[in-house]
């Protein structure tokens, strides 16, 4: 009995399907990590990767944002500022940890920020935003900050953290207080990028007291400044998830921002064996 052509037809391209690697096996593997670590960062964000034959993602956010993980571009230092990818916003890593010598100018891992990214997961624009926000406590003032993907939940207890810690040292505070926060709809001064600020999902600490790097000399040794910052205060803020701007070569020791995924891939830097998201179910052929 012969078999139709159609029939053959299906088999082959059965048996193509079945002999073509899957997404998971062609995506490189510090893509796959990353993207794990986003996973397990800010769950339910990502709904979807799309994977081609050579191994290039397109990550897709519950907004329906299409973002690249690597486009591909070679990029001077202000272009990754200005334009990142995904691959370049987590690209330097974070030092947990006492501060223990200058950084090297340009280094300042969280300062690339891929801003649509940041809008899928805080809000659109400042109502949005204002919408998602609740208040808490800080050192015995109160502000709004995002409650989405658990950001204000590690605001609190960093906050808790902290009062144990002034409360047994007092001196504490002038390091701290009064502190800047809430929805400040604004752009990084001399750029055109939204500050974390603008979705509540940072804090300014002592503003006054502490410097910022537009105020100062391009590669000042500052040193001494960033050593006498509390470590112990920094610390109570890495374990929740937040990162510092006073271990940036443009400097901000006033600010902490939010950034799980980076303190996640700085802990995995250094050896700790911490379980990640299983991104297989998102995973798709690109088509």
């Amino acid at each position: 009995m012969s078999i139709r052509l159609p029939r053959i037809l299906c088999l082959c391209a059965l048996l193509v399907s079945l002999a073509a690697p899957a997404p998971a096996q062609t995506l490189a593997p510090g893509a796959r990590r990353d993207l794990a670590v986003l996973a397990t960062a800010y769950p339910g964000l990502m709904t979807a990767i799309e994977v081609n034959a050579a191994g290039q993602a397109v990550v897709i956010l519950a907004d329906g944002t299409r973002l690249p993980y690597d486009d591909g571009r070679s990029k001077s230092p202000e272009e990754r500022l200005n334009a990142p990818d995904i691959k370049d916003m987590l690209a330097q890593p974070y030092p947990l940890g006492p501060v223990t010598a200058e950084p090297a100018l340009g280094f300042s891992p969280g300062r690339c920020r891929v801003e649509p990214f940041f809008l899928a997961l805080y809000g659109h624009d400042k109502a949005a935003v204002t919408a998602n926000c609740r208040p808490v406590s800080f050192l015995g003032q109160t502000m709004a900050f995002n409650t989405r993907f658990g950001a204000a939940d590690a605001f609190g207890r960093a906050e808790k953290s902290l009062a144990r810690l002034v409360a047994a040292d007092p001196s504490l505070r002038r390091y701290l207080l009064p502190a800047s926060g809430g929805v400040v709809w604004r752009v990084i001064a001399g750029t055109h990028r939204l500050s974390v600020h603008s979705f509540a999902a940072a804090v300014d600490v002592s503003p006054k007291g502490n410097p910022y790097w537009r105020n100062l000399p391009r590669g000042t040794n500052l040193l001494p400044t960033r050593q006498a910052f509390p470590a112990a205060a920094v610390a109570a803020f890495e374990a929740e998830g937040f990162i510092w701007g006073g271990k940036w070569s443009e400097f901000d020791l006033m600010h902490f921002e939010y950034r799980p995924e980076l303190v996640l891939l700085a802990r995995l830097g250094r050896g700790e064996n911490l379980p990640l998201a299983d991104i297989g179910g998102l995973l798709r052929v690109a088509r």
